[in-house]
């Protein structure tokens, strides 16, 4: 079922394409998470949920310009119901990396930052890989929407 008949016909990008569309809407969409965690961390907000609110407001802004740009998203229901599983567990992931790393990584004032930038970069390798496999696979002509 397709919920925009109007959107754009899926492309047969190859992997190193999506790649790096990913890997350049996956630097804007860092710098607004990581922007935004020193905001709510400025707030006094706790760096744990800090962090999980920061991914939060990151994905989401990723998540748009990549199902136009580097997935070209049909936004069917099976691709919404995909990327919340997608999300949750990416989610999951990165908050346990986080919470982690912030408790294995010796006290500076560098801990948040590492820890942010470790958790971020397990998270988006999974990220590209599961939205390219389970959310935003491509189907050939034969295989019904």
């Amino acid at each position: 079922m397709n919920a925009n008949p109007d959107a754009e016909p899926r492309t047969n990008q190859g992997f190193f394409t999506q790649a790096f569309r990913f890997g350049l809407v996956g630097i804007g969409g860092a710098a607004v998470d990581y922007g935004s965690l020193t905001v709510i961390l400025a707030l006094g907000t706790w760096p744990e949920l800090a962090r999980i609110l920061s991914f939060t407001i990151g994905s989401t802004a990723v998540y748009l310009v990549n199902r136009r740009w580097t997935f070209t998203s049909s936004r069917s229901t099976r691709e919404v119901v995909a990327l919340t599983a997608v999300l949750a567990t990416t989610f999951a992931l990165v908050a346990g990396v986080n919470a982690l790393a912030l408790r294995l990584l010796p006290e500076g004032s560098w801990q948040i930052t590492l820890a942010w930038a470790i958790s971020q970069a397990i998270a988006t390798t999974f990220n590209f890989l599961a939205q390219r496999t389970i959310v935003f696979r491509q189907r050939s002509a034969s295989t019904p929407a």
